[in-house]
């Protein structure tokens, strides 16, 4: 299968439950009400810390199963049932630490009403149960990627997201809003969705009998995974610790108006995700010279096509969150919401230097970078947050990811072209500068029209793969409508 189509099921796999979640969040507002919305958003922040338990054994067993491809399924077999035991163990010892400190922290740390306070501790062996299905999962969805099984992990991820979004709201409706039971609802339906991992796994892999366990391939898994782990502690800070900051400076009701944007706005990401984890099995499997080449021609693909994306939604998020919302959300969210998005579109390039280093054996480069960025960023993202409140966070959390992105592209030896980078930016700022905050206007829908339509005469002339598969794709519709002509004239 070609790299193409993987990226299409990684792409259609995230995207799919967007539809879902356009439809689900203003119910989930409007059920439970916008402190309940926040606190549920702190909860699941705060389990995602916790990932650091994974111990860098996902991606370890998603590089080390991909390099044996070619090995007996046996040998694959091995290495898989190493690291999952492993993560297993890892994930138990994490719930434990979870439900340790979690009481404490939900405790005296957040500014939240008593009642929703004794929900979330009430609820605390279901928050820390959570963290061994997130282990357990994270290694189903490293052998599937090493196999290239884009196709089924995609699936089964779309019906367990859907099915953790549906859930819990129903719930809320027929039963209860209340945080003691829609806590239990979600972990209850990630648990499902591990079933089906497990069964493409035992499918794909394939699974056959072999040694459950072996010291040898645990220490290669550790080796590259304790880079990992170092990424994986300090990981989740810098993304998400926006928010933790947000809730204790300023309020839940603000975390909600800032979780709402960035929820929607880091969907872009969605993009170079995609991409880059069809790459990452062959970054694996070439030699450095070889993945270079192949990262340096799927970057101006990347660029073409996520400044398209961020253009049209510079332009149309504020319309959007007072539509979809409401206009008085719109007010507290949409300046909040462009400025991280604008931060999502330079650090999405980021990702192909990114997993370029790590798919050649060198996550120990991107653990380095992590460790030394994030004393600044907490520093930065505090003043922020006290002299601009929302968007100052915002402002901190992009800035954050595009000197990351930059230093990515030095360290990876990847050239990024100053050319085509200042009329991406060009393009974004004008969008945001013509984007309608209120009624719509004649004047506003001519200049984001033209904007929009300039941008994508330029990522055509920048990507010439973009130009041949729109070809292609046109190709093959004319053929397909000429056939159904002729069959049903």
């Amino acid at each position: 299968m070609s790299i193409r189509r993987h990226t299409l099921y990684n792409i259609l796999g995230p995207v799919a439950p967007l539809g879902v979640s356009l439809i689900t969040v203003p119910i989930y507002l409007h059920t439970i009400g916008e402190a309940r919305y926040g606190v549920l958003a702190i909860v699941w922040l705060f389990t995602s810390y916790f990932g650091v338990f994974d111990m860098g054994l996902a991606r370890a067993s998603a590089y080390h199963l991909a390099r044996q491809h070619d090995e007996a399924p046996a040998v694959r077999s091995t290495t898989f049932w190493t690291a999952l035991w492993l993560n297993l163990g890892f994930g138990l010892l994490g719930a434990a630490v979870v439900y340790a400190v979690a009481q404490p922290v939900f405790a005296h740390f957040f500014d939240m009403p008593e009642a929703l306070r004794r929900n979330v501790l009430v609820s605390l062996p279901w928050i820390a149960a959570a963290l061994p299905l997130g282990t357990l999962a994270g290694v189903l969805v490293g052998a599937l990627s090493a196999r290239e099984r884009f196709g089924y992990m995609n699936l089964t991820g779309v019906l367990n997201t859907v099915l953790t979004q549906i859930a819990p709201l129903i719930v809320a409706v027929f039963i209860s809003p209340e945080l003691t039971w829609l806590i239990p609802a979600i972990v209850l339906a990630r648990a499902a969705g591990l079933v089906l991992l497990f069964a493409g796994v035992w499918r794909f892999l394939p699974i056959v009998p072999s040694a459950l366990f072996d010291r040898t391939r645990a220490r290669a898994l550790f080796t590259y995974g304790g880079w990992i782990s170092i990424s994986n502690i300090i990981v989740p800070v810098l993304a998400t610790f926006d928010r933790m900051l947000i809730g204790a400076l300023l309020n839940v009701q603000a975390v909600a108006y800032y979780s709402v944007p960035y929820n929607l706005v880091t969907r872009v990401s969605i993009l170079p995700g995609a991409l880059v984890n069809s790459l990452f099995p062959r970054f694996s499997r070439t030699e450095s010279e070889e993945g270079r080449l192949l990262a340096e021609r799927s970057l101006n693909l990347l660029l073409a096509v996520m400044t398209l994306v961020t253009v049209v939604g510079m332009a149309t998020l504020p319309l959007f969150l007072s539509h979809w919302i409401s206009p008085e959300f719109a007010r507290h969210a949409a300046a909040t919401g462009m400025i991280l998005l604008a931060g999502v579109w330079i650090n999405g390039l980021a990702y192909i230097p990114y997993g370029l280093l790590q798919g050649q054996g060198r996550p120990d480069i991107t653990a380095k970078l992590h460790l030394v960025q994030l004393p600044f960023f907490l520093l930065m993202l505090w003043g922020g947050i006290h002299w601009l409140g929302l968007a100052g966070a915002a402002l901190a959390w992009s800035l954050r990811g595009a000197v990351e992105a930059l230093v990515l592209f030095y360290l990876a030896r990847l050239p990024f072209s100053m050319r085509h980078a200042l009329p991406a930016t060009a393009l974004i700022g004008l969008a945001a500068v013509v984007a309608p905050q209120g009624i719509v206007s004649a004047q506003s829908i001519i200049a984001i029209t033209v904007i929009v339509s300039f941008t994508m005469i330029w990522a055509l002339w920048i990507a010439p793969e973009l130009r041949h598969f729109l070809v292609t794709a046109a190709l093959r519709l004319r053929r397909f409508c000429l056939i159904r002509y002729r069959k049903y004239p």
